[in-house]
């Protein structure tokens, strides 16, 4: 298998060029000919490449040909047993892993700041989770220390996996060679959410990536290495997992329609990171330097030295803001910056996010410190509080789901049980999850964040929730 090549768009690229096609088939378009008029010649070229299962194109949940070459290209580069593409996002290769991995009963340890996506796998399976704490910095979230997983495995023994997240969202990472040596110990698995660290493998100036240490990691490629939303990648790297189980997983987790433009995007993404891609992470290394200098001077920013004196490794790719340590609402800050033509991954009270990707231009950064010398910032009145600590788990959140719920306001939610997710997005960390008795001290975070115009998903427009309708 050569690295040059790019299978799926090679085959695609031979299909198109044939005489003039006949669409019997599916998307109903027909190549763009059936598009609405208003987006015919925007989506064009597109639309030539949204194809289906057709002679010579494979299918992505039974491979055999070009997507099977494909996939066989990333696990090499990748250094995986296997890998998979994934066309559903990082979400469903999450989903997966648990779902592979886990079955009725069965314990499996998180780190609190695991995605939402989670849920939908804890509901299927039945596993029971039991959540570690987050470190911090100065009331910032990091990520879960060495520590914190001994006492996972001390207090449940019988935990059958550690799903970690590393990159946190923030881009700070674990220590995974430690934690991998705790969890391989306790002879269970480690499943990596390493959505936000595709591009760890080709820098050394960046944190070590979970590859040598994990079973399964997934990973966003449309993140940080430029392919199409959502696409993404689940690689097995080693460890006792059953392939034909995984498959099953990958399969009931995505749609059986498999959007060819986006498997292009992934094959496409594979063949430039094995031909250049230490030279283009190289660059938004560089990149991101010199936006990093350009933010400091206005804000103070999360630094590798902060977290590194904490056990942990930093993604300087990620720019993090801290707007709350100098007291200024970060909401408004974000907002200014919008006006100003300056888009940002997240602005939320405390802090602003900025993520520098392969796609990133070097007249940006001008274009950004101009702006930033034009903000007109004011002392925020208030800052968020503390996140409240994790809540006692009463249900298993697949009993807590399917029991009958009712929609009650937040502020009388306390002792009772949630009955769905309550989670500010992004990043998509949970606050509660079915079957989590609300507590005061949740209930508060919620009415003072929302004051500060933080938004939640899980709540109503009205500032409803759902909770088990009876538990005693």
């Amino acid at each position: 298998m050569e690295q040059t090549r790019a299978p799926l768009w090679e085959q695609i690229t031979q299909f198109l060029h044939r005489e003039e096609r006949v669409w019997l088939h599916v998307p109903t378009h027909s190549g763009g000919l059936g598009l609405p008029a208003a987006i015919k010649q925007l989506f064009a070229a597109y639309a030539r490449c949204d194809l289906t299962e057709l002679p010579g194109l494979d299918d992505l949940f039974q491979p055999t040909g070009v997507l099977a070459e494909a996939q066989a290209l990333a696990a090499r580069l990748w250094q995986a047993r296997r890998s998979y593409f994934l066309v559903n996002g990082a979400s469903a290769g999450v989903r997966a892993m648990v779902l592979a991995t886990c079955n009725p009963g069965d314990t499996i340890l998180l780190a609190r700041n695991a995605h939402g996506s989670v849920l939908q796998a804890l509901v299927a399976t039945g596993a029971i989770p039991r959540y570690l704490p987050v470190a911090e910095t100065a009331g910032f979230p990091l990520n879960v220390t060495v520590e914190a997983v001994k006492a996972g495995f001390k207090q449940y023994p019988e935990a059958k996996a550690l799903l970690i997240t590393s990159p946190s969202y923030f881009g700070v990472t674990a220590d995974l060679a430690a934690i991998a040596e705790v969890v391989h110990q306790a002879r269970a698995l480690l499943l990596v959410d390493e959505a936000h660290g595709a591009h760890l493998d080709f820098s050394a100036a960046l944190p070590a990536s979970a590859g040598e240490y994990c079973d399964l990691r997934v990973q966003s490629w449309h993140k940080t290495l430029g392919a199409l939303t959502p696409g993404a990648v689940l690689h097995w790297q080693g460890g006792d997992v059953d392939e034909e189980r995984l498959q099953t997983a990958l399969q009931g987790a995505q749609t059986s329609s498999p959007p060819y433009p986006l498997l292009l995007s992934l094959d496409l993404v594979r063949q430039r990171m094995a031909l250049e891609g230490k030279a283009l992470i190289g660059e938004m290394v560089q990149q991101a330097l010199l936006v990093r200098q350009a933010v400091e001077a206005y804000f103070p920013l999360l630094t590798p030295s902060q977290v590194q004196s904490l056990g942990f490794g930093l993604d300087i790719t990620r720019v993090t803001m801290l707007t709350a340590q100098i007291g200024v609402c970060g909401l408004e800050a974000g907002q200014q910056l919008g006006q100003l033509g300056i888009d940002l991954e997240l602005i939320q009270p405390d802090c602003l996010l900025a993520i520098v990707g392969p796609g990133y231009q070097t007249q940006w950064t001008e274009k950004l410190a101009d702006s930033l010398a034009r903000l007109q910032l004011k002392t925020a009145d208030r800052q968020l509080p503390k996140l409240p600590p994790v809540p006692e788990l009463v249900l298993t959140p697949r009993e807590a789901v399917y029991r009958q719920s009712v929609l009650i306001p937040y502020q009388a939610a306390a002792g009772k049980v949630a009955a769905a997710m309550v989670v500010c997005y992004p990043p998509g960390i949970p606050l509660c999850l079915p079957g989590e008795r609300i507590t005061p001290a949740l209930v508060a975070y919620l009415a003072d964040a929302l004051q500060q115009g933080v938004a939640f998903r899980g709540l109503t427009k009205d500032g409803q929730l759902k909770v088990v309708k009876e538990v005693k």
